[in-house]
């Protein structure tokens, strides 16, 4: 509770040099009153009666400018403390009494509004949040807030329309943008919407021309309408744009082109990035897509350059080993097979990506991470 007192100890000394200084009696007795109740207020909270604290300060019968950062600060202190309930208490009285200035209003409305998020009561905040940017229009704080609301709703034309006011950084604004759109696309096409997402996908790449994720988006949508050839164009201009893709694309891509002809440019495309950028991770994708067109043993020297040059990751080791084991004797063969299964098997339970951004570890790829919620920070470990 120290952080508590530091906290108000600057208010109390404030009403206590406001009372000193007054030269009217009257204002004088009222101004021994507040600055009494604040220290009833710390005694409170240094005795662990918070509640008691909040009675004490909430019938403070006036508020000036200091007092009323202090409940905003103390509010805010509670949030991060986990005590939404209090938090809600004191910025709902601080919402609703009279003599607030615009200023403290607004500060107040937007704390309340940050209390329910983190209640979990998103209603409750997109209401606040929606109220405030009506009331004052140029008070974009609430912006932000209630995009994030938005996200957690998957409404993502309503998150669009906010990323303006909410987002300075213009490659972060265009970025997300570009997501809202993909995850609108998505959904079109789960509905065979195809104009609609044809539509929504022409926008999203004249904001950001370079986004895998529209590339991605566009071969699905050329697949739907049949047109193969254009599929893999786009899948292979997506991986230009992101190799992380590959990891999580090779198993659709393996599904959708099945003729030799398709699968072996979809080999030269993935062996091409690979000679751009040669990443022992890529392996296990390149791998899978040779042995559809019977040139896996083609691989053999790349797997043995990899093991004694890279680090690499279990998957990479895994898929190196299972290839190894056709040129070895027939008396270490089958040690070298159990130890494939192995790590096989090894490789199946560990998670594949993690959040760059908050470290989290999942087993598919995501645009967004579930943990942190940032966008494009999800990488393949």
């Amino acid at each position: 509770m120290l952080e508590i007192l530091f906290l108000l100890l600057p208010l109390a000394f404030y009403s206590g040099w406001r009372t000193a200084y007054k030269k009217n009696r009257s204002n004088q007795n009222n101004s021994n009153e507040v600055s009494t109740r604040f220290v009833q207020g710390i005694n409170f909270l240094l005795n662990e009666e918070p509640d008691k604290a909040l009675d004490i300060f909430l019938e403070a019968p006036s508020l000036d400018a200091q007092a009323a950062e202090t409940f905003l600060a103390l509010g805010k202190m509670f949030r991060n403390r986990g005590e939404v309930n209090r938090a809600l208490r004191l910025h709902q009285h601080l919402v609703a009494r009279p003599d607030l200035t615009n200023t403290q209003r607004q500060a107040a409305m937007l704390a309340l509004g940050e209390d329910f998020f983190a209640a979990g009561l998103l209603d409750r905040a997109e209401s606040v949040f929606n109220e405030l940017l009506k009331t004052y229009p140029k008070n974009t704080a609430a912006c932000m807030p209630l995009r994030r609301i938005y996200e957690q709703l998957h409404e993502w034309e309503q998150a669009f329309e906010l990323t303006e006011c909410s987002v300075v950084d213009k490659a972060e604004r265009t970025q997300l943008m570009a997501h809202y759109l993909c995850e609108q696309v998505e959904e079109l096409l789960v509905k065979k919407q195809l104009f609609q997402a044809d539509e929504k996908l022409k926008k999203a790449l004249s904001i950001y021309p370079q986004s895998a994720r529209v590339q991605t988006l566009l071969a699905e949508l050329a697949l739907a309408r049949g047109e193969r050839r254009a599929a893999l164009s786009y899948f292979r201009q997506a991986l230009i744009y992101d190799q992380r893709l590959l990891t999580s694309l090779v198993k659709r891509l393996l599904t959708v082109f099945t003729q030799t002809l398709e699968l072996q440019q979809l080999y030269e495309v993935v062996s091409t990035e690979y000679r751009r950028a040669p990443d022992a991770k890529m392996l296990p994708s390149l791998a899978a897509i040779a042995q559809e067109i019977g040139q896996g043993r083609s691989l053999i020297p790349l797997m043995h350059q990899h093991l004694q040059q890279d680090v690499g990751n279990v998957q990479t080791i895994a898929c190196a080993a299972r290839y190894l084991t056709h040129e070895t004797s027939s008396e270490t063969q089958p040690i070298l097979a159990e130890v494939s299964l192995a790590l096989g098997r090894l490789a199946s339970t560990l998670p594949r990506f993690q959040c760059a951004n908050c470290g989290y570890k999942l087993h598919e790829y995501v645009w967004r991470c579930p943990a942190c919620h940032h966008w494009d920070s999800v990488q393949s470990q």
